[in-house]
């Protein structure tokens, strides 16, 4: 079991939310001794949600990977998913919004919030608290049985990450950085789809923007860091990929591109400052 320290607050203003999948691409780059000082320390609260802590705990490796990093210093904390109530200002109405913006791509999730926790006068809705706990406890969504017992709850923590994404983005305009570091386009793609849903909910705020760092953007940063050199990125970027870039054109104006990119094409596009990896 990892020792990490729970909070129920968010007094910073660079944050980042951890998903399993980048904690598993930065183990593996560190066992390959690659030095990776430069991708958290510009966080003053990195933040990670109890659901994917449960992920993160089912391989041995990644549980100690991340125990290194809070022995190490960085800025690490477990949240709880039935604390978000508090961080939202206890705005519960809202706060279902939320939670069903973030999962509006998983019909099998609409609908068990839909049949189990809406009501027609949000007043008349159970607490947070419960209704919640109970949503990760049946988890709609069919799963498979790991080698330590669990049943994994396809999405769970990627509609946590969402959820706690849209919360900080909406309730802390304080923040100055908010970043989700994820390998998996779902967390992407659910952002997108609440993000837009959302802004008719709140139509009188603004937003703090949700940057995500995936696997290709750590890679460019390491290698634009002088980490790791080309042969480093054929060793590391293992299969062919769809990403999302912005790139400036001969003009200064600047274009949204997403492609499918073999390694010899990401590292022509990494090597023109101009290129910005989105996901």
């Amino acid at each position: 079991m990892i020792k990490i320290e729970e909070i129920k607050k968010i007094e910073k203003k660079h944050i980042a939310i951890m998903d399993t999948s980048s904690i598993s691409f930065m183990q593996s780059l560190q066992n390959k001794d690659v030095k990776l000082n430069s991708i958290l320390k510009d966080y003053e609260l990195i933040l990670i949600p109890k659901w994917v802590l449960t992920e993160i705990e089912d391989h041995e490796g990644r549980a100690k990977y991340v125990q290194k990093l809070i022995d190490d210093g960085y800025p690490i904390f477990v949240i709880a998913e039935e604390t978000y109530s508090e961080l939202a200002g206890y705005e519960e109405g809202n706060l279902f919004q939320i939670v069903q913006a973030s999962a509006s791509l998983l019909v099998s999730v609409k609908s068990y919030l839909r049949r189990n926790v809406d009501k027609t006068d949000q007043l008349d809705m159970e607490a947070y608290n419960d209704w919640i706990k109970r949503l990760y406890d049946e988890w709609p969504i069919p799963g498979e049985v790991l080698s330590n017992g669990r049943i994994r709850k396809k999405n769970a923590g990627e509609v946590s990450i969402t959820i706690l994404a849209e919360i900080v983005s909406w309730y802390y305009p304080e923040a100055e950085a908010l970043a989700v570091y994820s390998q998996d386009s779902d967390t992407y793609q659910f952002h997108c789809e609440a993000e837009a849903s959302l802004r008719k909910l709140f139509a009188s705020r603004t937003p703090i923007p949700v940057s995500y760092k995936s696997n290709d953007c750590i890679l460019c940063q390491l290698f634009r860091d002088g980490e790791i050199d080309a042969d480093g990125i054929l060793a590391y970027r293992k299969d062919v990929r769809r990403i999302t870039y912005s790139k400036e054109q001969v003009d200064h104006s600047v274009v949204l591109v997403t492609e499918i990119v073999d390694n010899d094409a990401f590292i022509e596009l990494i090597k023109d400052k101009t290129v910005h990896i989105i996901f």
